[in-house]
């Protein structure tokens, strides 16, 4: 921190080949080594390629298979250039403060080199107080060409670098290798007395009492030497919702070299927080001040809370698993998780707007846990600050990640040196966060016989020592998997802890066969893949490319999605598709279907099961298929609803063997109840209807659910012969309210299982604008729409559309994806949001309409 912060905002770019700029001068001629590009106008933070975007010299990298013709940009040499004036006061201490550089970097000021760094995670603070004028500074950094490094496929142990891997290429996004800042730069003012690092350690007494001690590293003077001792004041004061609750007086230490300054504020009545879905998430703000006589010297400000989580062995598991159960404030936590890649390729260039809304997006759908996966990033302190006030525990990993060919971790020296740094500056960056759960040595880790890493592996013994040294009592998994075995394998029992796998659809009976008979201990990576929205694809495919086609046949579907091809599958239970949209919605049902089993196949087994964290939620790559939850352009597909479906605090789900049925055999399922609050009676009900709506049998009864639990609730069966439909739903419904429901499709059919889903008389829906709220001042407008069935068949899973000219992920509707039968009607919440090409909110609202996915 600092007590001013001066961002440098303005910055110029010049591209060069490798180690030009270094001689600066031709040996043959004398004259001057022209640049590949001009100097350019940079956005910092941000990236090379995107300014690149920005001056017209290469085309949209996410169009088309246009990021072939932009690697090149990684293999050269990137100098940022500013300019700046700075008058310095008497007493203060200068530093040129740089959060995230990508990758290794010279630093320049007034043509003379300060500093060459190499990691991106390692925040670097450089004083400059002696080497600044008063005018004209001229700040340069040269950032060499990206380093060689694997995308997904190589060798784990031939890893030597600390920069984010799946840039290199991963199944979800192509080879675009950022170069640059990636987070902020500034010049940061102190004193000759500075806050080095701030610890926040809160505890509770069980009673009426919390304390939360604080303890700062301070340093005197210029880079910690200067003048000591030196009576300096420490100062801490705590806020909750803008109101002062605690603070110290004034406390003189003597400051050596560097001291440890430490204070202890007493809270009355603390507030606790959990995650969501269990309670309120309230945070305490931090303000610490050093006062060097009677001037501020530096100030820090951070956030905790009142919380106890710990990890415990699962009910009846082996003994010798791990802990995977999440304990918050005395009562367990079943997890409701997902795992998070980072939200664009280009990452330096994501707004905090996109952060809010991803988080939002997250809460929204239930989700009490994320994964920041290992192959991506240490996040930026915007994330971690919202997680905090959002509920969102944080499972953060290690940047380190299987390759394939071998998962062995790294022994590199110099690897491990720059593996130290960067979970170091973790460590002391991340601990304070409330929502922080664990620490992940990375993703899947194994020996050379592919069996999940322990510490015994020296790699990971490193990272455990560096937890254990730095935020002592937080839990620290080697890796995810856990072992002892890395994938899902229901052949062997008992051996199944925390696995991964599979990502994709099982197919009618035998993705229900695995599910039913998993005994995972913890599901910490798995899914099903699902194309995007047609709307989605207009805006990174060509026009001659949308069209019904596969990644073996079309090399630019290929280039967006090349493992994620579900044509085939698609076909299978729905026939010939005659468009992209039958495409689509075909694929993403199967994707929203087969998450949404294996969800609540895993919360079924509550807490034999203690949760599960799908992958992914998004993707940082405009992708045909893939097996995320929500678009490259923030657009949820019919997934994201189910995974909100299957999360809910109180839910019914069925249990079944297979999706498609043959005339002779009957069909059985039972339904279960999951309940995450407290005991409750409730009244369920089940209906089982054809596509006109109409009833083959209803079956009601009311239960008490124990609190935190699942259970079973009924058992249905009933006969598949002549009378039965080719497509029948069931649907399950508590507390008599249709909004409460979740349905299923089955079918009778010999092929083209599902076709019927869209075949027969289309719903017709009415809908009408009950009321709307615009605020104008964060560019959003919320309306209550009231949607009825006045038509003779069902109107399939009904969905909030966007008008003509607005983004479809600026229409959000939680409730999209409902099933309406003739008659019924329920409301939609919409939020609609403004984008710069939009001007009336209230217009945005007025014209959003609403399909069923049968209207087609």
């Amino acid at each position: 921190m600092s007590i001013r912060k001066i961002k440098l905002d303005e910055w110029d770019l010049k591209g060069f080949y490798p180690f030009v700029p270094l001689l600066g001068k031709s040996l043959e001629t004398g004259g001057e080594l022209l640049g590949v590009t001009d100097w350019i106008p940079a956005t910092v933070p941000g990236s090379v390629q995107h300014d690149l975007l920005q001056a017209g010299i290469i085309e949209d990298p996410y169009y088309g298979t246009n990021s072939l013709s932009c690697e090149w940009v990684a293999n050269r040499w990137w100098i940022y250039r500013t300019k700046f004036d700075f008058n310095r006061q008497e007493g203060e201490t200068v530093r040129l403060c740089f959060q995230g550089l990508d990758y290794k970097a010279h630093i320049y000021l007034n043509q003379s080199l300060l500093h060459t760094h190499e990691g991106m995670f390692q925040p670097l603070a450089l004083d400059v107080t002696d080497l600044l004028r008063t005018e004209n500074n001229e700040l340069m950094v040269m950032f060499e060409h990206a380093p060689d490094e694997m995308g997904q496929i190589g060798y784990t142990s031939k890893t030597s670098t600390q920069k984010s891997r799946f840039a290199y290429k991963w199944d979800f996004s192509a080879r675009l290798v950022p170069i640059g800042f990636w987070d902020e730069v500034y010049i940061g003012v102190t004193g000759r007395v500075n806050l080095k690092e701030t610890r926040l350690e809160p505890e509770w007494n069980g009673e009426d009492r919390g304390v939360i001690r604080v303890k700062s590293l301070v340093a005197c003077g210029s880079e910690g030497i200067g003048e000591f001792p030196r009576a300096i004041s420490y100062r801490v004061a705590i806020y909750k919702d803008g109101n002062r609750v605690s603070e110290t007086g004034q406390k003189y230490v003597v400051v050596a070299e560097q001291t440890v300054c430490e204070a202890e504020l007493k809270i009355e009545n603390p507030e606790f927080w959990y995650p969501n879905g269990m309670g309120d998430q309230p945070v305490y703000e931090v303000h610490v001040e050093i006062w060097d006589g009677e001037h501020k010297a530096d100030q820090w400000e951070g956030a905790t809370g009142f919380r106890s989580l710990a990890w415990v062995r699962n009910e009846g598991e082996p003994h010798d698993s791990l802990p995977y159960t999440i304990v918050v404030n005395g009562e367990k936590m079943y997890i409701k998780g997902v795992n998070l890649t980072p939200l664009d390729i280009l990452y330096g260039n994501v707004s905090d707007d996109q952060y809010r809304r991803t988080v939002t997006m997250l809460k929204e759908a239930h989700i009490n846990l994320v994964r920041v996966w290992g192959g991506g990033l240490i996040e930026k302190e915007i994330f971690y600050d919202l997680c905090d006030r959002s509920g969102i525990l944080i499972w953060q990993e290690f940047i380190q990640s299987s390759s394939g060919i071998d998962n062995v971790p790294s022994k590199d020296p110099h690897f491990l040196r720059l593996l130290e740094e960067t979970a170091v500056s973790a460590l002391k960056t991340k601990r304070n966060h409330i929502s922080l759960a664990c620490w992940s040595g990375g993703n899947e880790l194994t020996d050379h016989d592919g069996v999940p890493v322990t510490a015994e592996d020296d790699n990971i013994a490193l990272l455990k020592s560096l937890v254990d040294t730095y935020d002592p009592g937080r839990f620290f998994l080697p890796s995810s998997a856990s072992g002892p075995l890395e994938f899902l394998d229901v052949e062997q029992p008992g051996k199944n802890h925390d696995v991964h796998g599979p990502w994709k659809y099982g197919g009618p009976e035998k993705h229900y066969e695995l599910y039913n008979r998993s005994d995972s201990l913890l599901h910490s990576e798995f899914g099903v893949d699902g194309c995007c929205s047609v709307s989605s694809m207009r805006r990174f495919l060509p026009d001659e490319h949308l069209k019904v086609t596969s990644v073996q046949d079309n090399l630019v579907w290929r280039h967006h999605g090349e493992w994620w091809d579900t044509l085939e599958r698609s076909r299978q239970f729905f026939g010939e598709l005659p468009n992209l949209e039958s495409l689509a919605a075909a694929s993403q049902w199967v994707q929203a279907e087969g998450i949404r089993y294996a969800l609540e196949a895993n919360r079924r087994r509550k807490y034999g099961n203690s949760g599960s964290i799908v992958w992914q939620f998004n993707e940082p790559w405009p992708n045909v298929s893939c097996t995320s939850l929500v678009d490259y352009y923030g657009e949820p597909k019919m997934a994201y609803y189910a995974v909100r479906q299957a999360y809910r605090p109180f839910h019914l789900s069925l249990k079944y063997d297979k999706l498609v049925f043959r005339h002779g055999e009957t069909f059985k399922a039972a339904c279960y109840v999951h309940n995450s609050g407290k005991n409750r009676s409730y009244d369920w009900q089940a209906d089982c209807f054809d596509l006109n709506g109409n009833f083959l049998w209803t079956k009601r009864g009311s239960h008490i659910v124990g609190a935190n639990s699942a259970s079973q609730a009924a058992e249905f069966s009933m006969p598949i012969d002549e009378r039965c439909p080719d497509v029948f739903g069931i649907r399950l419904r508590w507390d008599a309210d249709t909004a409460q429901s979740n349905v299923y499709f089955f079918s009778a059919r010999r092929e083209s299982w599902f076709r019927s889903l869209w075949e027969g008389p289309k719903p017709i829906l009415d809908c009408s604008l009950k009321n709307q709220t615009v605020s104008a001042g964060n560019g959003t407008s919320t309306g209550t729409f009231v949607v009825r069935n006045v038509g003779g068949s069902v109107a399939l899973f009904v969905k909030a559309k966007a008008p003509p000219g607005a983004d479809a992920a600026d229409v959000r509707c939680l409730q999209n994806d409902s099933v309406l039968l003739p008659g019924e009607s329920r409301e939609f919440e919409v939020l609609t949001s403004i984008r710069a090409h939009q001007e009336n909110l209230s217009s945005v609202l007025s014209n959003v309409s609403f399909q069923a996915w049968n209207d087609r």
